[in-house]
């Protein structure tokens, strides 16, 4: 059956609905534009009418899906004890969503701000982009049937995967009938978000010419009449201290209130940082990009081109930091010596009928400049050459240390009130966690290469020296990348390195005495043969080559065999007792005889077996035969 729909802006479009219920039906719609351009109206695109169990509808859910995509809370602020509260059960889940991504390294995009300024508006928009330009795993499409398109869609540009998803915002609407797919926001005044939130769709991107997995955080909206100065500046460092991007979002203009808010934290950083320089004479900044996103700028003119655009937002943020420009230079030094990049964008305001608490998502009364803005913005910051892999001084975090990471962070930041002592430890722990695990993953490449890779063992002095190759290059990789914290908590830390390399050698010298213990089990059949031989050699003897010319014939090419076989199993041993010892040469003749004791088992089982077999089959006929 099918049902007449009505899509926003009048136009009404017939779809079937496939028993999948009117509100799956529209809500989950999925729009492709034709190649050719025809008239506005009544364009006929392709359509999805998505099976998901939720609203945002990027296709069918495949079978294979445990769980519906939620938005996670890692962190939260307990107003009242003025603690830090870490959510083990959310973190768990999006180790996991990482981990299935098959990548190495993270990116996180960070939305923060005073509350109400639009942050999960934001990231529900990013999500439906992602998802149309980076399915995440386990998408599978539907099938497409053809539909009409509502005017607005031609009309105003909308990009494709703003509307592919459905024509109303429903991903993170609160009290919306249907699942939520997006990060919780309403219309109207009141605050939404609590704490940090982090969507658990982990989306797989390039960052330059590497795969890196892409997670989308939200978080509460600082300096709100609700929170402390210190509480708010928790939020800010926690989300900077994991954000490889951090979206300042700010409404209509930059202004020093906004840059002064970030100072706070900052200031415990710097000192942190002073001490880091003082101690090794390194000076970088520790965090990546700082980008402020204005949103309803008013200041564009009508049809201005994207490049006009920008050269005005960049002059916009040259006010308050250009030097020559701004007067305050004290805190733009404080942010430049922090970030290694700051960046701005300007969103013109998307329409003021969104802000009134009746609107119910509905995308058709956002204006056309926009749509416009809004996708250059999202093409610029999942841009390859903008997207890159978050770093703590240099040293990426990966998949598996992300976890790690976000545990040490909120230890340190734990009473909600950080200080430079905090900030330190927070980065001493971080960067001496992503130092071991370079220096570990370096050893081990290290010893795969040279031993573990290799067809056969390796002689005791060469692996010794392999041993001694693998722990001195994670003691120089620790050394060069654990450069924050004191000396105390440096050598404590290269310690239990040096403690996790030695197990690792001890596996890999573990796995190729195995590999020498089996170097001549390739033989065993070709021992077997020359046993067979003697055997019957000596048999033969005894029996038949004192009266039978052929006896002895045969006995002498038996003995040709037996003896070739032992001349070339002694050769090999002969080999291994040159290369490797003879200890090693004996435990590899050992490991021989135990191969050929337990073949000769196995197929005097099997001979016994089929015997017994054949002496039951006989007995069962003479059986049927008696009277």
């Amino acid at each position: 059956p099918s049902k007449r729909v009505a899509f926003g802006g009048g136009t009404t479009s017939k779809i079937p609905l496939g028993g999948l219920g009117l509100v799956a039906a529209v809500g989950t719609r999925r729009w492709r534009r034709p190649q050719k351009a025809g008239a506005l109206a009544r364009r006929r695109l392709v359509c999805h009418a998505a099976a998901e169990v939720a609203t945002l509808g990027v296709g069918q859910a495949s079978p294979e899906a445990v769980s519906k995509p939620r938005a996670l809370q890692l962190v939260q602020i307990d107003l009242e004890q003025n603690k830090v509260v870490l959510n083990e059960e959310d973190l768990q889940v999006l180790e996991k969503a990482l981990e299935e991504t098959g990548v190495e390294k993270v990116a996180i995009i960070g939305v923060m701000g005073a509350f109400r300024t639009g942050k999960s508006f934001l990231l529900d928009l990013m999500l439906r982009y992602l998802r149309e330009k980076h399915p995440p795993k386990g998408y599978v499409s539907n099938l497409p049937e053809a539909c009409e398109v509502p005017d607005w869609v031609a009309e105003r540009q909308v990009p494709d995967w703003a509307v592919n998803c459905g024509p109303n915002l429903l991903e993170g609407r609160e009290g919306s009938t249907q699942d939520r797919e997006g990060f919780v926001w309403r219309p109207g005044m009141e605050k939404c978000t609590e704490g940090i939130w982090v969507w658990s769709e982990v989306f797989v991107c390039k960052a330059g010419d590497e795969d890196v997995a892409v997670a989308l955080m939200d978080t509460q909206g600082a300096w709100d009449a609700r929170m402390s100065k210190e509480q708010s500046a928790t939020i800010f460092g926690l989300t900077t201290l994991l954000a490889s991007r951090l979206i300042y979002n700010v409404s209509k203009q930059i202004q020093q209130d906004k840059i002064d808010n970030l100072l706070y934290f900052t200031d415990f950083a710097k000192a942190a940082l002073r001490a880091l320089e003082r101690d090794t004479g390194v000076k970088r900044e520790p965090f990546q990009t700082l980008e402020f996103l204005v949103r309803d700028w008013p200041h564009y003119q009508e049809n201005v081109g994207i490049p006009a655009a920008r050269s005005m937002m960049k002059n916009h943020l040259d006010q308050y930091f250009d030097p020559k420009m701004s007067q305050d230079t004290k805190s733009v030094d404080a942010l430049r010596d922090l970030f290694h990049d700051i960046d701005v964008w300007c969103l013109p305001h998307p329409s003021l009928k969104i802000e009134n608490e009746s609107w119910d998502g509905n995308l058709a009364v956002i204006e056309k400049p926009f749509w416009r803005f809004i996708n250059g913005y999202l093409e610029k910051i999942f841009a390859p050459a903008e997207l890159q892999a978050k770093q703590n001084l240099g040293n990426a975090i990966t998949v598996s240390t992300f976890g790690t990471v976000v545990r040490e962070f909120s230890g340190a930041f734990s009473d909600a009130a950080p200080q430079a002592k905090t900030f330190s430890e927070a980065m001493e722990a971080s960067t001496g966690l992503l130092a071991r695990d370079v220096a570990i993953k370096k050893a081990k490449q290290l010893l795969t290469e040279k031993a573990l890779s290799k067809a056969s063992a390796v002689t005791d002095k060469e692996f010794d020296e392999i041993a001694a190759m693998a722990t001195e290059l994670a003691e120089a990789e620790f050394s060069n990348k654990a450069i924050f914290g004191t000396t105390e908590g440096i050598e404590e830390r290269k310690a239990l390195l040096l403690q996790e390399v030695q197990e690792e050698i001890q596996r890999a010298r573990d796995d190729n005495e195995r590999k020498l213990e089996a170097s001549l089990t390739g033989l065993t059949n070709f021992s077997l043969l020359g046993l067979g031989a003697f055997a019957i050699d000596r048999v033969s003897d005894v029996t038949c080559d004192w009266w039978s010319g052929f006896c002895r014939d045969i006995s002498t090419d038996l003995s040709y065999v037996y003896v070739a076989v032992f001349a070339w199993v002694g050769f090999n041993l002969y080999l291994i007792s040159e290369k490797q010892g003879q200890l090693n040469a004996t435990a590899a003749a050992l490991e021989l005889a135990k191969t050929v004791v337990r073949q000769i088992d196995r197929n005097l089982k099997g001979v016994q077996k089929a015997t017994g077999s054949d002496k039951d089959a006989i007995v069962d006929v003479d059986v049927d035969k008696k009277p």
